[in-house]
């Protein structure tokens, strides 16, 4: 079958910034786009001899109706997986492995599907067979189809016992207003309920096909061995319909939205500004951003005043096993964001909100130390070190790469973009994206209380 639009980046080292070690592999990485529209990246990791597999489906919230509907098929797919793993005889070997390793993973996002999974490089063909059999099947089988929404069903209902979950859906509501990537991926149980099997099949016949594909191998092969397995594989999956990726502007004010939770005592809020897309530069002075407010050693980490407002009275000792505060990550999304999310008592929630708006609004002042925005590079920089030496990691942070069009480049070139990274950029992204911010408010109510 014919390659086309073949492009080639070499990654040649990666060094953890670490005082005791550091570890170096080589590794190429190709994006190729077989016949079919299929979109393969290849990536030669010498680490171990496992392969890593990444499958992405490029399908938002808001492609098409019925709501729920993306969530179902992806539910009945891992059912379906799940069932040939256990059934199928040609897939024992496989079997055996995937069960000792927990190794596949299912993720249902707003703006995309994906499955990863890791194997022996010897089996790699093998697990390509089960995702050409489990994702791309022709057919949507009743009983699993069933089975699927009885899962959604149990997940929508488990979404009460998880306030932090609920606070942040408030929170996209308030930014995205009342669109479909403001709702629980899921879908409530009675919508789900009433998605046919025509649609389902219909659907999958659209848009779960090949032009929508990301497929990633990470391995100790070659990129022509992988590409050629994945070919082999996957190069006769149907087309399919690319569907519109146009993509709304947030909401043009600040906005808050307040929610209520039987099953709580703590309020829960979530306050976050938007951020440029991830192929701007400054969706990377967001990562960075990250980084100064979070972790350990961040900006709020450090503000015993702010800890002491959540009015939770808990002793420093015990924030490591429980953290009522932190930063949320900065990940691709279609509406990227920088938020943090926080625990505190009822009574408290305006005093957090204007205290976490506070060191948000901060970065646009310029008001950084030289250290702390050095120490906040070492760790982004870290970060991706640590994502380049694990095979898995890898794989799903190139499947997601290439879904939203940022070209992989060698981690020098990455390590170069960051240290360019000023007070100048943070202040420039600040003025330009943090005029609005949104929230989310998950408050305490009796069972009786609407």
């Amino acid at each position: 079958m014919r390659r086309t639009g073949q492009r080639c980046y070499l990654v040649p080292g990666v060094a953890l910034w670490i005082a005791l070690s550091a570890a170096c592999y080589g590794a190429e990485v190709r994006s190729t786009v077989l016949d079919n529209g299929l979109s393969v990246v290849t990536c030669t990791h010498q680490a171990t001899d496992v392969a890593s597999v990444f499958v992405g489906f490029r399908v938002g919230a808001g492609v098409a109706p019925p709501v729920g509907i993306r969530a179902l098929l992806h539910e009945h797919n891992r059912a379906r997986v799940e069932q040939l793993l256990t059934d199928d005889e040609s897939f024992a070997k496989l079997a055996s492995q995937i069960r000792d390793a927990s190794s596949v993973q299912w993720l249902v996002e707003w703006d995309y599907l994906a499955m990863y999974a890791t194997c022996t490089s010897a089996d790699l063909d093998d697990m390509l067979r089960l995702i050409r059999a489990g994702l791309f099947a022709s057919d949507i089988q009743p009983d699993l189809l069933e089975q699927s929404r009885q899962r959604l069903e149990r997940e929508y209902n488990s979404l009460l016992e998880r306030p932090a979950e609920q606070a942040y859906y408030l929170f996209r509501e308030a930014m995205l207003d009342d669109r479909a990537g403001a709702r629980p991926v899921f879908g409530k149980p009675e919508q789900v309920a009433q998605i046919t099997l025509r649609q389902a099949s219909d659907f999958a016949h659209k848009y779960l096909r090949a032009a929508n594909t990301t497929v990633v191998v990470v391995s100790p092969l070659s990129s022509e061995q992988a590409l050629s397995l994945v070919e082999d594989a996957l190069g006769t999956v149907e087309c399919g319909i690319s569907p519109s990726r146009e993509v709304q502007s947030c909401h043009p004010e600040s906005r808050i939205r307040v929610g209520g939770n039987p099953q709580t005592r703590l309020a829960t809020v979530v306050v976050g500004v938007a951020l440029p897309p991830p192929q701007q530069r400054g969706f990377l002075v967001g990562q960075l951003l990250y980084h100064i407010l979070g972790g350990p050693q961040g900006r709020l980490a450090r503000d015993r005043s702010l800890f002491h407002t959540l009015a939770l009275n808990l002793p420093f000792r015990l924030l490591a096993e429980h953290t009522p505060l932190r930063v949320l990550p900065v990940t691709m999304s279609d509406y990227p964001h920088l938020a943090v999310y926080a625990e505190c008592a009822p009574d408290a929630v305006a005093n957090v909100h204007e205290q976490l708006l506070r060191h948000i609004n901060s970065l646009g002042a310029g008001a950084i130390r030289p250290e702390e925005l050095q120490q906040a590079k070492r760790r982004l920089i870290n970060s991706r070190a640590r994502t380049m030496l694990s095979a898995d990691r890898l794989a799903v942070h190139l499947g997601r790469m290439q879904m939203f069009g940022v070209a992989p480049a060698s981690f020098a070139d990455d390590t170069a973009r960051i240290e360019q990274l000023t007070v100048a950029d943070i202040t420039a992204l600040a003025q330009t994206h943090f005029q609005n911010h949104y929230v989310g408010v998950q408050m305490p109510i009796s069972a009786g209380q609407h």
